[in-house]
């Protein structure tokens, strides 16, 4: 198997998995939302990490600019 396929394998596992939620126990919901928790925060961390790390090397430029003049 090639790695394309592998990847509609699991994309297809999930999509699955997804379309028997309404369904799931109670359990498997919870796992869900701690998944779900859990992505959408390191996805949060990263955004604002890089959005410091911008507004950083902004304020750098401007403030090297400032003083060599």
């Amino acid at each position: 198997m090639d790695a394309r396929e592998e990847t509609l394998n699991t994309l297809t596992r999930i999509w699955v998995k997804l379309q028997g939620l309404p369904n799931a126990d109670p359990i498997e919901l919870g796992a869900f939302f701690v998944i779900l928790t859990f992505i959408l925060v390191v996805l949060l961390m990263t955004v604002l990490a890089c959005m410091t790390c911008c507004c950083c090397c902004c304020r750098r430029k401007t403030k090297m600019r400032g003083s060599n003049i």
